[in-house]
């Protein structure tokens, strides 16, 4: 634990970066509560970042503070002044209370706490498929000074653009001075991103929906706590470090968007609210396009409702503009959706019907250990907005229960991915939709609840009191057995760093570092990246071959990955054009099934004619080329 709290300082430093740069914007914001201000500055804050990333290569800068400040300063100015003439009296939203913060820094210090467990040590590198990727692509932002989407062509060499969301390896790269390292800083922004964020975005959401019932925002970051498949599943799957981002800021991108529409504002204020729900869909595009599209798919019911009721207060030409809009809507959704479809057919239906309804009563998706609180308080949140008459809310969440029972259930494979292909047909990136509107409409359950336990304490039915409380109790107990599996395949797994690792092992991160100095800086590194070779480049930024299992490297790279152990003059012709100069070779264990490309060339190296061994700790082996003169 001790090296966790040498990570004060990185884990301060990224908690500013998603609060600073939008914190000014927040306080300009009239008539919301202090914890809605919070909510959009962190998604601000996160917009910044990835406008910064933008513009920076545009306007000939490295990647780094000066681009961030630069944003920061402008988006300042401008709500400064839009605060300025924003003179409107505004009713004031009723005030969450002490209580809604503590519950926050409750809430935020438990996950601070749950996450480090898992992890283990701020060194443990994530030991999943795409944890290869995320690690290296920090490293290729801090080597190039680029950190545009529009720029991440580390698994395309040669290329001069290719689209990938970078907004959670530019947060990262931010962080490494102050961490130390790549990993440190992944892991650093990983807590971050669940214990400030995620509780942040849970209240945020909560808060707007349910204004006139305070004490809902209190236990929504509480309940968040017991929900299983996010955020930690998306560490223990995939790893999912973008769409872990994108993901958790869906509630405040709803929120910023709800408040945009509020009635009564002055032009000013519509307008920096529009703003900030611009810079909201902005950062959650840029975290992971598909979390844009499932937050806007969520907003549908809502803004359903509101043209029908523009439609009912205005005239006939009203009535057509709205109908007009709506049809444009709708057709640019469907044309998005359909161009954004990124369907493999890998993941398939893996639950009955019954089953996934099951999942879905009880908050526990995805085949997650079921907990016994969180959905019946759920069904009473569901209760309390039927007779307050929001439909458009559940709407919105049925939306979510659709895309899910699609993911998990719906048997008809092509009309399956339709739906649900913009997630790669994967039902854990689907399932985590249910936290959205689950999560909320549990804190507003919680907070009937308690206002039940409270008539019956004045009635004098403590007996009754008793009992609930104590079936409550055991109830949430339940949601530990969920979090107690998490937290053990993440040590057990998905950052074992150990000689059982499936991935990289203490040894060969000792081989990193004895090589560090000794690689010529022109050295060009092959191995097999199922095996954690890839990653020199993420602890040591010497070039490699292949940074991730997937990717364009070209023909020369498919040979060498098929053929360096048998050398001959072809192998020798595609090491000399792509500049390989060593190999690593760390055994045959790998942390993936291999499916894509075959690597079969890289193992087994003592055994080949034009390569030497010049370093080695435990089974991990650096050779140099030398039979290819």
């Amino acid at each position: 634990m001790s090296d966790w709290i040498g990570q004060i300082p990185a884990l301060l430093v990224a908690a500013a970066l998603l609060i600073v740069p939008g914190l000014p914007i927040g306080l300009c914001l009239r008539g919301v509560q202090g914890i809605v201000r919070l909510g959009v500055a962190i998604a601000v804050s996160l917009g910044v970042l990835a406008a910064a990333s933008l513009l920076a290569p545009l306007l000939g800068m490295r990647w780094g503070l000066i681009p961030v400040a630069v944003v920061t300063v402008v988006i300042w100015v401008v709500a400064a002044a839009l605060r300025f003439f924003d003179r409107r009296a505004v009713d004031t939203a009723p005030r969450a209370g002490r209580g809604a913060w503590i519950a926050l820094a409750a809430a935020g210090v438990a996950w601070i706490g749950i996450v480090a467990l898992g992890i283990g040590a701020p060194g443990n590198p994530s030991q999943l498929y795409d944890g290869l990727f995320h690690l290296n692509a920090v490293e290729f932002i801090a080597e190039t000074g680029d950190a545009s989407p529009l720029h991440m062509t580390m698994v395309v060499p040669g290329a001069a653009t290719s689209f990938y969301p970078t907004l959670w390896h530019a947060l990262v790269s931010l962080v490494v001075p102050a961490a130390g390292s790549i990993v440190a800083a992944t892991n650093v922004t990983t807590v971050a991103v669940i214990a400030l964020v995620w509780p942040v975005a849970l209240a945020c959401l909560t808060a707007v929906a349910f204004p006139s019932r305070p004490a809902a925002t209190t236990w929504a970051p509480l309940v968040g706590l017991g929900f299983s498949v996010f955020p930690l599943g998306f560490l223990n799957w995939g790893v999912l470090y973008p769409n872990l981002l994108g993901t958790a800021l869906i509630p405040i991108f709803l929120a910023v968007v709800l408040i945009a529409f509020a009635p009564a504002l002055s032009w000013a204020g519509r307008t920096l609210r529009i703003l900030i729900a611009l810079a909201a869909a902005g950062a959650v595009a840029l975290a992971h396009p598909s979390a844009l599209l499932g937050a806007v798919v969520l907003l549908v019911p809502y803004l359903v409702w509101l043209a029908w009721r523009t439609a009912r207060a205005g005239g006939s030409t009203t009535r057509v503009v709205v109908a007009l809009s709506v049809v444009l809507g709708a057709v640019a959704l469907a044309v998005v959706w359909i161009v954004a479809n990124v369907t493999t057919h890998e993941w398939l239906p893996t639950s009955s019907l019954g089953q996934a309804l099951g999942e879905v009563a009880f908050l526990s998706p995805v085949g997650r250990s079921t907990g016994l609180l969180l959905g019946p308080l759920a069904a009473i949140g569901i209760w309390r907005v039927v007779k307050d008459r929001t439909w458009w809310i559940l709407g919105s969440y049925a939306v979510s229960i659709f895309f899910f029972l699609m993911a998990t259930w719906f048997p008809v494979e092509s009309i399956r991915s339709v739906f649900v292909g913009v997630w790669y047909d994967d039902t854990t990136r689907v399932g985590a939709l249910i936290a959205v509107w689950g999560l909320p409409l549990a804190a507003l359950g919680a907070s009937v609840v308690v206002e039940w336990i409270r008539g019956w304490w004045r009635a004098g039915r403590r007996g009754l009191v008793v009992a609930v409380v104590a079936i409550v109790a055991v109830a949430g107990a339940t949601h530990l057995v969920g979090l107690r599996n998490d937290v053990g395949y993440m040590r057990s797994v998905s950052f074992q760093f150990s000689e059982a690792s499936q991935g990289l092992s203490p040894d060969e991160v000792a081989l990193f570092d004895e090589i560090d100095d000794e690689l010529p800086d022109d050295a060009v590194v092959i191995g097999d990246p199922l095996t954690g070779a890839g990653l020199l480049f993420a602890f040591t930024g010497h070039d490699v071959v292949f940074p991730h299992v997937t990717g364009r490297y070209g023909d020369d790279a498919s040979t060498l990955a098929r053929y360096l152990v048998e050398g001959g003059p072809a192998v020798c012709d595609a090491i000399d054009r792509l500049g390989v100069t060593h190999a690593l070779d760390f055994g045959d264990r790998v942390l993936f099934e291999n499916h894509y490309t075959t690597f079969d060339g890289l193992h087994g190296l003592d055994d080949s004619s034009i390569l030497t061994e010049v370093d080695r700790v435990g089974d991990a082996v650096l050779y140099e080329v030398t039979g290819c003169e």
